[in-house]
């Protein structure tokens, strides 16, 4: 159960858990018969959520030293706060040894174990705090938003371009020289052409 929803109101007996809240009122649930009433909002009251007890320490929390409570004394027998002082006594210091009991005295410790009795009865245990509650899912928020931001840059993020493949530059064809250089011929010699000629010249004065 959430403690900030239970508290105690002056000149009432035993604890209430608060339904409804407005400025003019509240409305609250008895823990003890569970009958509902409406207060004015000028009522004293005091929230478990902002009551602290006196250690030989540190203040500690009442939230806390409830739940300690709930886990070392669970199913245990408690004592008669009314006719036994020095059993309530002894019955808190086994469980919260470092009380300051020059600072906390029987009354507060006979509240404390009627409180205890009624929240069990009630099955408030464990008890919680709202804060931790808001300070969790604030947690769970953030990881949500982080994890859709990175999923976000991640899509954003443009895909690797691959190198541009190097244009092959086309290679011209070697120009073949066709041109090809006759040998040049001897000078002073004829070419066999012209020998050929003369020698049917001469063939033919013979003839005659």
């Amino acid at each position: 159960m959430v403690i900030q929803e239970i508290i105690a109101i002056a000149g009432k007996p035993g604890l209430y858990r608060i339904l409804i809240t407005n400025r003019a009122n509240l409305v609250v649930e008895s823990m003890l018969d569970k009958k509902r009433v409406s207060i004015p909002g000028t009522s004293r009251i005091s929230s478990l959520a902002d009551i602290t007890m006196y250690t030989t320490g540190e203040d500690a929390l009442l939230m806390d030293i409830l739940n300690l409570m709930s886990e070392k004394a669970a199913k245990s027998e408690l004592p008669a706060v009314k006719s036994d002082p020095q059993a309530v006594r002894e019955f808190i210091d086994a469980i919260v040894p470092n009380l300051d009991h020059e600072r906390v005295y029987n009354s507060d410790l006979k509240k404390l174990v009627q409180w205890f009795s009624t929240l069990r009865q009630n099955d408030a245990f464990p008890l919680t705090s709202e804060v931790a509650k808001d300070e969790a899912a604030e947690e769970v928020a953030e990881e949500a938003t982080e994890e859709g931001q990175d999923k976000k840059s991640a899509a954003k993020k443009p895909a690797a371009k691959k190198p541009a493949a190097k244009k092959a530059v086309a290679k011209k064809p070697a120009t073949k020289k066709t041109a090809i250089k006759g040998k040049a011929e001897p000078k002073g010699k004829p070419s066999q052409k012209k020998a050929l000629v003369q020698k049917s010249t001469a063939k033919a004065g013979k003839s005659k």
